[in-house]
């Protein structure tokens, strides 16, 4: 018998996963500092502002240029391995 756990569409949605980083103490007191005021927890301080990080760094101009330079690099990484990097090369002109 499996112990396959079939999951709904939004349970997925809420899974979080721990991780290890580190802070420089002085960086630390403030956020633990912050939330102490604000009434919150630093886990939530430090995810409220990496949410906001990404959606402000997503939105530039730099990371439209990185990230189309980055897709090129894999359709031709996978050219490559599918044995069309020539063909993809030729097409372009």
């Amino acid at each position: 018998m499996s112990n396959d756990h079939r999951k709904s569409p939004g349970e997925d949605k809420d899974r979080q996963v721990v991780v290890s980083v580190r802070f420089p103490s002085e960086l630390l007191d403030r956020i633990q500092a912050m939330a102490a005021v604000t009434s919150t927890t630093a886990n939530a301080l430090i995810r409220e502002g990496m949410e906001a990080y990404v959606q402000q760094r997503a939105a530039s101009p730099e990371f439209k240029k990185a990230s189309e330079t980055y897709i090129a690099q894999a359709q031709a990484r996978v050219a490559t391995v599918l044995g069309t990097a020539g063909e993809a090369r030729a097409a372009r002109g």
